[in-house]
């Protein structure tokens, strides 16, 4: 690592990189086309994903995936570039946005999408209209009743609608409003309602207005690139995917550890659109890269990955002298990351490259460097790397202190691995 941090400021990355050097991108809306599409969290610049296809694909030919699709940021533009893009997701709501945002809806379409909007606009105010209610604890202390009668009448008329592709851009217009009408904080990705200070939600129909016309522009310029890509999202996890083609450029953001409570985050997103029950919710909790979620006991029996990776073990040992949990938590986080990994790895043609965006993370005061972590274990596997430099972030969506036990993330590393040409 060098020095002293070399700042250099630019419009766009360069494709020749300085290796170790930050850089602070100056761009007045980094989210062109559709990328603006619902405020996902931890969600990464499509800078990144337009910097590694420009760089590693120059023909703009190969097999792009994303292990951790999230919202579909590394997908959408590959998309743009006239690629074809595959993904791995496990939140229900995120499938939706990369659906909705990926999907370039013909004249016909958005002309339905007009008329649409202009039926749920008329169902709301309808009191004879039929109308939905999630299964939602406590459910009167998230939403005035008025707000939860006209959401319900809104998912109830949207549900009905004919064509999947109007009804699923509908749908995540109204997955976008929720929290907006809802009595939680604005500014935690958590949702909770503050004591202190009295939030007055917007009407939906109201807010419902202004997402229509944003989303509907916003796909108007989709609609204009020449030739899109096509996605597709295939069975499994990151961990366990089987894809039909080898891989030849992976662009991912992982979850950071211990940061992130995805479940909890769209919970009630995920209860409106009855994707899953509350149950459902934190059974789920488990099954992501990064969980909270864990048997101690069961991790404590395994602690082989420590041998793998020295500065891990440095990590491990120095929280555990404060909090066995946390520690087992980061162990179990480099354990999956290291599987998916090797799964990459399996499936990658020769000098395939994996471009991994990661923050830091402080855990009990201890600084764990995740982009060294996942450099000696994948270095370990076969990876070798090209380069690594990092980037400002500068509106990130995490703006709450977290105790301790996630930090604020102020820049992303991007780490650049490939898989050895040579036997």
């Amino acid at each position: 690592m060098p020095d002293k941090e070399q700042i250099v400021e630019v419009e766009s990355l360069p494709l020749e990189m300085i290796s170790g050097a930050t850089y602070l991108i100056k761009q007045a809306n980094p989210n062109s086309y559709t990328h603006g599409m619902f405020k996902y969290p931890c969600k990464f610049i499509p800078e990144i994903p337009r910097w590694g296809i420009n760089a590693f694909l120059t023909d703009k030919k190969g097999v792009i995936f994303d292990p951790f699709s999230g919202s579909g940021t590394t997908l959408l533009e590959a998309n743009i570039h006239g690629i074809d893009a595959y993904g791995t997701e496990i939140d229900d709501i995120a499938k939706l946005i990369i659906k909705v945002k990926t999907t370039v809806l013909n004249s016909h379409k958005m002309a339905a999408l007009e008329q649409e909007y202009l039926n749920v606009m008329e169902v709301i105010s309808q009191d004879q209209a039929e109308q939905f209610r999630p299964q939602i604890i406590n459910l009167e202390h998230w939403f005035s009743e008025k707000t939860i009668v006209e959401l319900g009448r809104m998912k109830f008329y949207v549900d009905h609608i004919g064509d999947t592709d109007v009804r699923d851009f509908l749908k995540l217009c109204m997955v976008s409003l929720i929290k907006r009408v809802s009595n939680a904080d604005d500014t935690s990705p958590k949702p909770y309602v503050s004591n202190k200070i009295k939030k007055v939600p917007p009407t939906v129909e109201k807010e419902f207005t202004s997402v229509f016309r944003r989303y509907k522009q916003m796909m108007t310029e989709l609609s204009g690139v020449e030739k899109m890509g096509n996605t597709m999202l295939i069975e499994g996890d990151a961990l366990a995917f089987q894809m039909p083609v080898g891989i030849d450029l992976v662009i991912t953001s992982p979850p950071y550890i211990n940061a992130f409570d995805y479940g909890r985050t769209m919970r009630l997103e995920n209860l409106w659109m009855a994707t899953l029950t509350e149950e459902e919710l934190r059974e789920k909790k488990s099954q992501y890269v990064g969980t909270e979620k864990i048997n101690p006991k069961k991790e404590k029996s395994n602690l082989t990955i420590l041998e793998r990776s020295g500065i891990l073990k440095t990590y491990f040992y120095k929280i555990l002298e404060q909090d066995e949990k946390r520690a087992l938590i980061v162990k179990k986080f480099f354990e999956d990351m290291e599987g998916n990994l090797r799964a990459v790895y399996s499936q990658m043609n020769l000098g395939g490259k994996y471009i991994i965006v990661i923050g830091n993370s402080t855990i009990r005061k201890v600084i764990v460097e995740s982009w060294r972590v996942i450099e000696e274990l994948a270095n370990g596997i076969g990876f070798r790397t090209i380069q690594y430099f990092s980037y400002m972030i500068q509106n990130p969506y995490i703006r709450i202190p977290r105790k301790g036990m996630g930090g604020k993330i102020s820049k992303d590393y991007v780490l650049v691995l490939e898989k050895k040409t040579e036997t």
